[in-house]
C-alpha cells in the first residue's frame, strides 16, 4: 500500500501540470453555455459543487474519473425547467468494462416555439433552437485513491435553419487522500476543442468557442451521530474568455433514506442561493432542486432519478 501511495502523488502531479499546460488561451468569449448548466438536481442544489461528490453514471457530465465507481448498469436522468420556454435535459448510461466504468450521455437545451416576424413586426410564423452534447466516457482507477479519465464528445447547436458543430474533450482525477477519510479531490479539464461556426450566404461566421476551463474542488464526509451523514463541497470553475464562479454545497443524508441540500453560488449573476431534497432507495434515488433567480427571472425547478440494475 506505501508503494501504491508514494506512486499515486507524482502521478497526479504530472497528470494536473499536463492538464494546466494543455489549456487553450482563446480570449474571445465562448459560446455554448449549456455545457456549464449543472446536470442533476442534486448538483443544482449544491450549486454546482458536485465534481469531487459525483460517482457512477452522473460523473460522465462532471468529472469522468468518477466512472471507476461504476459496478453495475446505471441510468441517471434530469430535466430543468431554467426560465420560461426554456429547458435543459440531461441524460447517461453507465456500465464497467475493461477494468473501469464507461457511459454514454446526452444533454440537451431547447426551446419552445419562438415567434418569427418580418421587419414590419408581422408574425410569419415560429422556429425552434437547441444545443444537443454526444458523449462517451471511461474512468479508471489507478490504485491507492487515485483514478483518472476522459470524454470525448460531438457539439452541436441550431437556430431555425442555421446549424453550428464541433468536436470537444474532458480530462480529469480524482483523489481520496488516506490522510484525510471521506475527503475526495477533483481536478479537470473540459470543453476542450476547434471553435465552430454557422455559414451565412455561403460563407462561414465568426468563431464560436467553447466555454474551455479548468473546474476542481474538494468535499468531505462525516458521520455526525444517529445514522446521519454530513458532507460539504467547495469548487469552482475558471473558463476562458468569461469570470470564474464557484459553489459551496452541503448535504444531510439518511434521513430515513431523504436528504437535504443547500448551496450558494459564488460571483454567478443568475443565482446564489439553492435548495434540495432527495429520496434514496438505494435501487432508485429522486432528487429536487428549486434555484431562485435572480433580476425577476422567476425560479428554475429541477428534477433527477438514478437507478441501478
Amino acid at each position: 500500500m506505501t508503494r501504491m501511495r508514494s506512486f499515486a502523488r507524482p502521478t497526479l502531479l504530472a497528470l494536473l501540470a499536463t492538464l494546466a499546460a494543455a489549456a487553450p488561451a482563446t480570449p474571445a468569449p465562448p459560446g455554448f453555455a449549456f455545457l456549464q448548466v449543472p446536470a442533476g438536481a442534486r448538483a443544482s442544489s449544491m450549486a454546482g459543487a458536485y465534481a469531487s461528490i459525483a460517482r457512477g453514471a452522473e460523473a460522465a457530465l462532471w468529472n469522468p474519473a468518477g466512472l471507476e465507481a461504476t459496478q453495475r448498469f446505471e441510468l441517471s436522468g434530469s430535466h430543468a425547467e431554467l426560465e420560461p420556454k426554456l429547458r435543459h435535459d440531461a441524460v447517461a448510461l453507465a456500465g464497467r468494462a475493461w477494468g473501469g466504468g464507461y457511459a454514454l450521455s446526452l444533454r440537451a437545451l431547447y426551446s419552445d416555439a419562438i415567434e418569427s416576424r418580418d421587419e414590419l413586426g408581422n408574425l410569419v410564423g415560429s422556429f425552434g433552437a437547441h444545443d444537443l452534447e454526444f458523449g462517451l466516457s471511461y474512468g479508471h482507477s489507478l490504485g491507492a485513491g487515485l483514478a483518472i479519465g476522459g470524454s470525448a464528445q460531438v457539439v452541436r447547436e441550431r437556430i431555425a435553419d442555421l446549424a453550428a458543430q464541433t468536436y470537444s474533450f474532458d480530462v480529469g482525477a480524482t483523489l481520496q487522500p488516506a490522510a484525510l477519510p471521506g475527503s475526495r479531490v477533483s481536478l479537470g479539464l473540459e470543453n476542450l476543442g476547434p471553435p465552430a461556426h454557422y455559414t451565412l450566404d455561403g460563407s462561414p461566421g465568426d468563431d464560436v468557442g467553447l466555454p474551455a476551463g479548468v473546474h476542481g474542488g474538494f468535499s468531505l464526509g462525516r458521520l455526525v451521530g444517529n445514522g446521519l451523514t454530513l458532507r460539504g463541497a467547495l469548487e469552482g470553475t475558471f473558463t476562458v474568455g468569461r469570470s470564474g464562479v464557484g459553489g459551496l454545497g452541503a448535504e444531510v443524508t439518511n434521513l430515513g433514506g431523504a436528504s437535504l441540500r443547500a448551496g450558494w453560488r459564488i460571483h454567478d449573476a443568475s443565482t446564489g442561493l439553492t435548495l434540495g431534497a432527495g429520496f434514496d432507495s438505494k435501487v432508485l434515488r429522486f432528487d429536487y432542486a428549486f434555484i431562485p433567480l435572480e433580476l425577476d427571472r422567476g425560479e428554475s425547478h429541477r428534477f433527477s432519478i438514478a437507478r441501478q440494475f
